[in-house]
């Protein structure tokens, strides 16, 4: 069979789905059958979602919804007994009457299991946990789900830190931010990350990830994370899927505010222009409007200011053989570095919906998050300018090479560099759904559409270039005097150099103008009909989507480089805007920060001085342009069996088709239209069983197999290069590789569950993932390389970045959860609860071009652990968590015989481990106000990366604590 071929094959799968939704939709049952439709609420009628509601004698089971709502249909006239199992709450059963034709509605009212467990229903954090761990208990598949009630339980900068407190989560941090999500070990691009089922389109470049850093914390309603996929689920999880659940009216009307503010410390007690502010006020409102309560409305909302500053030195590791043969850490360069940021955020979500009849609701749902990542950067690099050393890479000291011993040779004369830069990307994403459910008597059937942007750009980065015209230097690397290769000392001349601005003249600017942008849409239906397998009842399901992406990068470099009289415009024509007596905690002494601001401000007041190119717009080698279409269509069938045993199975069939237009570069740079496409198919089996294994006990086995398609920049850029790196080489160039596959992996999971009888759960687990085709970057360096369209003066040498398919891969991990409410212990203590988990995960992968070693799986962090003691008796309610990722491999850099070996300054990059301590604190006042306190990052942890092994230090960076105080306030809530 052609490709071609195969792809008619399942087009028509998808397209006979789609028959088989349009005919299960017009099946009509017996005008005599009726139906029960009810909501599910506690005693202070807050509405419960995720209990199991069941109907015995006929083998039905349903969960309620988000509104606390459940529905039977297909039922004959007579009496039927409603049973609902809700973790911390006593079992109801309740006697409904069926008459012929109608629907029979009811109100259940749940009482907690004890007095003692009041805790549950009062509090609403720990009423949030309740509904949480009972739809976990409910899934099919392995779900961990935080209501926004956990969510802003603690301090968060945004949405990703809350998700990371979940079991086998890791983050990638940049620039005191948390970014991109992974789950189970696997990196970022194996999470596929969902609004209401729908994919987010990624707001970052060249890349599918979702970028959390741009979301408020408390516009969503919940995070759902499936650690496992099912045949109604899109494929692209390998890792899992992140769905963010909008808000929903309930019943009972919602009324919600929340003011804190604060001071984020930098530099320890000598902070950055003293205390930097941070804001945060987030609220939501909804409730349901007519005598039936048929329309319901509800958003969320947050505005937050981030004004965070920090040091960060990023030395350029190496390594030294002395005289007498012993070998030592050296670093070739540093850079001193300063970050200011004043970031706002914001963002909206929620729902409007209409509740045509009992079992039949239509939904428009939307979300949208902005951050504007804008920031101030100054940056001072020092260089080695030692003779005689002999280092591994003498090409990036300040010396030349002696072409026989290989040692640093005079001349030895170059002196510190400078430079600026303002960031200031717009980011942001957003989406709108139409879906609709609608129960029949014995099928049921929905649909959904919906479209999202994600948006990076409009002049992100601009720069300011310097000269430094002094004509000797005495800036060397203090070897003798580095005790904590943590801080590496250089000469007191490096610092006299950097601190006399007289020497260094503005030469021009440059700017990134353009943007980056991806949308997506999703168009999709299901349906489902109930039959019976041997006398057992099964639900068989069936549907059909299609989705697009469009992605594409109009970026370019503006350049405007200064050509009046002299060098340049001294430095001096400019304020210090700057001055940090106390840069990073002493160890070094800081230089003369000039902002962009000025700089751009007198280029634009002296036009004449400079020289504009914009030749790089439309043929800047890093644009492109991508579409790529999935349809898909999947069958799926779930039967009970006796013994609580439950078996679900389904197939799933996805064909991709990608279409790219980009630009090819001769040698001399010169750029020609190119244009290529592809097409493949994948078939996604899935399997779970689950059953009793003892009281309150069940065991999960679980298969699926999942895809991830390569990064688009991967795929469709050409080349990319920039010369304001961070780390070792500042200079950096990245290949696309269009005949890139897409990756397929293979999980098998296995996890026990018991839940106490005062509220908690405690789980463990066994999973097992092979990777097919593992796309992985390599890095090179090149020497002497000039990108395609660049100016000659960035001539030199470039660590380049190549993406391959490795062979294969597996991922194995083991899971622990524990999460508790001692609400049965005397007195005070019983306001104690636990929420902790831990998981450890190991990887490999092996076939990675110019290796023979297996090395870890990228940001395969192997520990993993939250621990999370939390307080609630009467007014007071406090939490606290204890974060750790460990060190995980950031990029591949080794190659085989590479000099200093694995652990050498040659060896891959490393993110540092991370510990984190925040905390959170309120303590309830009369109608309905509340103080709050908070700490973020109460351990003043650092972020940074390092070569091979720690004392190969690259970036190392601290934030310094963040402390917050507020007031909510919810009013009495209408009846």
């Amino acid at each position: 069979m052609t490709e071609r071929q195969a792809i008619r094959k399942w087009t028509c799968i998808v397209i006979v789905s789609l028959l088989c939704f349009a005919l299960g939709t017009t099946a009509w049952a017996q005008n005599q059958a009726g139906s029960i439709s009810g909501t599910l609420m506690d005693t202070a009628d807050d509405v419960l979602r995720g209990a199991q509601v069941s109907i015995s004698d006929k083998g039905m089971i349903v969960s309620t919804d988000e509104q606390g709502r459940f529905f039977f249909s297909g039922l004959q006239p007579g009496n039927y007994t409603i049973s609902v199992s809700y973790i911390g709450f006593e079992k109801l059963t309740k006697t409904v009457t069926v008459n012929p034709g109608e629907s029979t509605t009811v109100s259940l009212q749940l009482q907690v299991e004890s007095g003692k467990q009041s805790v549950l229903v009062t509090a609403g954090s720990a009423s949030a946990e309740v509904e949480a761990v009972n739809e976990e208990r409910a899934a099919d598949n392995l779900i961990q789900v935080m209501p926004t009630e956990t969510i802003t339980s603690l301090p968060d900068r945004n949405l990703g830190d809350a998700i990371s407190r979940m079991a086998s989560v890791a983050l990638t941090r940049n620039e005191g931010q948390d970014n991109f999500v992974a789950l189970r070990g696997g990196e970022p691009r194996l999470t596929n990350t969902t609004v209401d089922g729908f994919n987010m389109p990624s707001q970052d470049p060249g890349i599918r990830e979702f970028d959390f850093f741009s979301v408020p914390p408390g516009i969503v309603g919940s995070v759902t994370v499936s650690k496992t996929l099912s045949a109604n689920m899109d494929g692209d999880g390998i890792g899992g899927s992140i769905d963010l659940v909008t808000k929903t009216a309930s019943d009972t009307p919602t009324y919600q505010i929340t003011a804190m503010g604060g001071i984020g410390a930098m530099g320890g007690f000598t902070p950055i222009e003293n205390p930097r502010p941070n804001a945060d006020i987030y609220g939501t409102w909804g409730r349901r409007f007519g005598a039936s309560k048929k329309i319901g409305f509800v958003i969320g909302a947050q505005y937050s200011f981030d004004g965070s500053g920090y040091n960060d030195v990023e030395p350029t590791p190496d390594e030294a053989t002395l005289a007498n043969n012993q070998t030592v850490p050296w670093d070739d360069a540093q850079d001193i570095r300063t970050y200011m940021f004043h970031r706002p955020r914001y963002g909206v979500g929620g729902s409007l919906d209409y509740r045509i009849k009992p079992g039949s609701t239509i939904f428009l749902r939307y979300f949208y998050s902005f951050t504007n990542d804008s920031g101030d950067k100054s940056v001072y690099t020092l260089f080695d300018n030692t003779p005689g050393v002999q280092v591994i890479n003498p090409g990036n000291t300040g010396c030349a090479t002696d072409p026989n011993t290989g040692a640093t040779a005079a001349p030895c004369n170059t002196p510190p560099r400078y430079y600026n830069q303002l960031e200031n990307a717009r980011i942001y994403s957003d989406s709108i759904q139409l879906s609709g459910t609608h129960v029949l008597t014995n099928t049921w059937y929905s649909w959904s559409a919906a479209v999202g942007t994600g948006y990076f750009g409009d002049n992100p980065f601009e720069s300011g270039n310097f000269t430094n015209t002094a004509t000797t230097t005495a800036c060397q690397f203090n070897q003798a005097a580095t005790k904590d290769y943590f801080v590496p000392q250089w000469r007191p001349a490096c610092f006299n150099e950097i601190n006399s601005p007289q020497n260094y003249f503005f030469t021009g600017t440059q700017r990134e103008p353009g943007h980056e942008e991806q949308i997506n849409i999703g168009i999709e239906g299901s349906g489902a009909f109930r039959w019976h397998l041997g006398g057992h009842l099964s639900t068989f399901e069936y549907g059909g989507k299609f989705r697009g992406m469009h992605k594409y990068n109009n970026q370019y470099k503006s350049n405007e480089t200064y050509a009046g009289a002299g060098a340049g415009v001294p430095m001096t024509t400019f304020p210090n805007n700057l001055v940090q007596p106390n840069y990073y905690n002493g160890a070094y002494k800081d230089g003369y920060n000039v902002w962009f601001g000025p700089v751009q401000d007198y280029v634009n007041q002296h036009p004449t001085d400079f020289t504009l190119d914009n030749s790089d717009k439309g043929v800047d080698s890093s644009n492109y342009s991508l579409v790529e279409h999935v349809p898909a269509g999947y069958v799926m069938n779930t039967t009970d069996f006796s013994n609580g045993i439950r078996l679900v199975l389904g197939l799933r069939a996805e064909v991709t088709t990608v279409n790219v237009h980009n630009l090819a570069f001769d040698p001399r740079g010169n750029a020609t239209p190119n244009k290529f496409s592809g097409s493949y198919y994948d078939l996604l089996p899935s399997a779970s069983l689950r059953f009793n294994a003892g009281h309150d006990s069940y065991m999960r086995l679980i298969y699926a197999r999942g895809v991830s398609r390569p990064e688009e920049s991967e795929l469709a850029s050409d080349v990319s290069w920039g010369t304001g790196g961070n780390g070792a080489y500042k200079n950096t160039v990245t290949f696309g590789n269009p005949n890139l596959k897409a990756e397929t992996g293979d999980d098998v999971d296995v996890l026990y569950e018991h839940y106490f009888k005062t509220f908690g759960v405690l789980s463990g687990g066994y999973f097992f993932k092979y990777l097919a085709s593992p796309p992985v970057s390599t890095q090179t360096v090149l020497n002497n390389y000039l990108p395609p369209g660049a100016p000659r003066v960035d001539q030199g040498t470039y660590l380049a970045t190549d993406y391959v398919n490795a062979g294969s891969a597996w991922i194995s991990g083991v899971e622990l959860q524990y999460l508790q409410h001692w609400s049965n212990l005397p007195g005070f203590l019983g306001g104690l609860g636990m929420n902790a988990n831990y998981s450890y995960i190991g990887s490999q992968t092996s076939g990675i071009k110019g290796r023979s070693d297996k090395p870890r799986l990228l940001e395969n962090a192997p520990n993993l652990f939250n621990i999370g003691p939390t307080y609630t008796k009467g007014p007071l309610s406090m939490a606290m968590n204890i974060n750790f990722n460990g060190s995980s491999i950031y990029y591949y850099q080794y190659t085989d015989g590479a000099p200093g070996g694995p652990t050498g300054p040659l060896g891959d990059n490393y993110n540092y481990p991370h510990t984190q301590v925040d905390a959170q604190g309120s303590y309830a006042l009369p109608h309905g106000f509340k103080l709050l306190v908070s700490g973020l990052n109460l351990t003043n942890e650092d972020f940074g990366f390092y070569y091979g092994s720690p004392k190969y230090d690259t970036q190392r960076e601290f934030y310094h604590p963040t402390y917050s105080f507020g007031l909510s306030w919810t009013p009495a809530r209408e009846r």
